[in-house]
């Protein structure tokens, strides 16, 4: 009897341990989520819109119509947890044009034509290197501008092409970032600061105050200084004389995140010239190129 015992105790065993039939396993009681897809291909895209396009505190005219492609490329991970140490290609690609060519250097007179306003477009391809050395960032870049339209007729816009070093890093709550441009075919430099702080309302709703202040040396934002300049937006203008503070720009961004891959950014700013504009003397209406103006603009930008 004790041996009947045994052997069926064993067998109750052995049953108990052997694989359950596929299908018929119960389910864990705590079940491990399936990793998620990485589908992003780390590429951004923007379509905007301007009340006035402002370039490095000059303003260019109105109602700038934009759109944009930009990424990024990991080429080294960093050591740290917090990414410390990476070194990544950022990339952009940018087109804008002013619709209604309602420029602000021949408003009304372009060309010997009364009421002909000039057109103007402008593409701009950018890459540059940045390395993150933890407390800040640092980064070497390139770019290249193609200016297209009435104002480039005659030769009155050169193209560009820059290098330039950037800095970045965060005080507190403060980002600050820092650039310094040169642009070898026009032979101007242009150094700029910006500060700016996150401020989140909602878990979709942020806003976001910035100011930035720039200083050029032997600034013309790309405008010729060839034969044709007695026709052209530059007559008069002495390169020379126009290495100065150009312009403080402050204002209030709003980015609503509408999904996660959509945010949408509207923004109000003040554009104040300083005396690298004010005393430029271009073939325009100073109070519409070098005058202070509150301005405002939207963009909607989905990540893929």
């Amino acid at each position: 009897m004790k041996l009947n015992a045994l052997l069926k105790t064993l067998g109750f065993l052995a049953l108990a341990a052997t694989p359950v039939v596929a299908g018929t396993a119960p389910a864990p009681k705590n079940p491990i989520a399936p990793a998620p897809v990485n589908d992003d291909l780390g590429i951004n895209a923007s379509l905007g819109y301007d009340t006035n396009y402002v370039w490095r505190g000059l303003n260019f005219g109105q109602h700038w119509l934009r759109a944009g492609l930009d990424g990024s490329i990991l080429l080294a991970g960093g050591a740290s947890e917090d990414g410390a140490g990476s070194t990544s290609l950022n990339w952009d690609v940018k087109y804008g044009f002013l619709a209604g060519d309602q420029d602000h250097f021949a408003p009304g007179f372009f060309g010997g034509v009364q009421g002909l306003e000039a057109s103007y477009q402008r593409l701009e391809l950018g890459a540059a290197l940045v390395h993150d050395f933890g407390g800040f960032s640092g980064s070497l870049g390139y770019r290249y501008y193609r200016n297209m339209g009435g104002l480039n007729t005659f030769g009155r816009m050169n193209d560009g092409q820059e290098v330039s070093l950037g800095l970045a890093t965060a005080l507190g709550p403060i980002d600050i970032s820092s650039s310094a441009n040169w642009d070898y075919v026009n032979n101007y430099y242009y150094f700029d600061l910006t500060a700016s702080t996150t401020i989140a309302v909602t878990d979709a709703i942020s806003v976001v105050p910035y100011a930035t202040i720039g200083y050029g040396h032997n600034m013309n934002w790309q405008f010729s200084d060839n034969v044709n300049r007695n026709r052209g937006v530059t007559a008069g203008w002495n390169n020379s004389s126009s290495t100065n503070f150009t312009a403080v720009t402050t204002g209030v961004q709003f980015p609503i995140k509408l999904n996660s891959r959509a945010t949408l950014v509207p923004y109000v700013a003040v554009n104040i010239p300083m005396s690298g504009i004010q005393n430029l003397p271009i073939n325009g209406t100073p109070d519409n190129y070098a005058g202070t103006v509150v301005y405002g603009g939207v963009s909607l930008n989905v990540r893929f």
